[in-house]
């Protein structure tokens, strides 16, 4: 099973527009043969980091979006060591809890939010979080049982989702989804346990 979700509500001034916040789509796969999950069960604190595995499909993912973001002109997004860690802290969240979504239901924090929190300050040009009226933050998600999933898989994924895609081809527009500001960074954070893995990807614009 493969899941994925994208959040991408925005209001600028006193114009409030949201696309891609209802029911999220998902894919079914079959896959082959056994293999790890990584990490194998067990529950991690929050606070806790990467390991170099994770650390490595959440660099991979990021190589795939700007081998896509070349295609298009793009200029590539700088890999963001902040904004990773609150990706990967989501990701724990959602496999501690049990949820897959962007706001926590067991804190109520969106990724906005979540970003502001750990002191994350950026420039969405004006953008604002419907939710929470902090800085508009970009968020894909991405949940599967595959054990063999690689970062080119997730980010394959998100581009076969109008949603998640704009997110990638940020400023240009994707049709069928709400054009997103011109992202420059982004941390991406992976969690592989108990049978599963949750990929966590912000975009940010010019974060301190």
């Amino acid at each position: 099973m493969k899941t994925q979700c994208i959040r991408c509500g925005l209001v600028a001034g006193l114009a409030v527009t949201a696309m891609g916040m209802g029911a999220c789509p998902s894919t079914m796969t079959t896959t082959g043969g056994a293999g790890t999950t990584g990490m194998g069960g067990g529950t991690t604190a929050p606070g806790a980091t990467m390991t170099a595995a994770e650390l490595k499909l959440a660099m991979d993912a990021l190589a795939a979006m700007n081998a896509h973001r070349a295609t298009k002109s793009l200029a590539p997004l700088t890999w963001y060591a902040t904004g990773a860690q609150v990706a990967y802290t989501h990701d724990l969240a959602m496999e501690a809890g049990g949820f897959f979504a962007h706001v926590d239901p067991n804190t109520n924090t969106d990724p906005a939010t979540r970003a502001k929190n750990a002191g994350i300050t950026h420039d969405p040009l004006g953008s604002i979080d419907p939710t929470s009226g902090n800085p508009f933050v970009g968020e894909n998600l991405f949940n599967t049982t595959d054990p063999n999933v690689t970062g080119q898989d997730a980010v394959n994924s998100w581009i076969a989702s109008p949603g998640h895609h704009t997110q990638i081809d940020a400023p240009l527009p994707v049709a069928g989804a709400q054009t997103m500001p011109p992202w420059t960074h982004c941390g991406i954070g992976v969690r592989k346990g108990n049978g599963q893995s949750w990929w966590t990807a912000m975009f940010f614009r010019n974060p301190n």
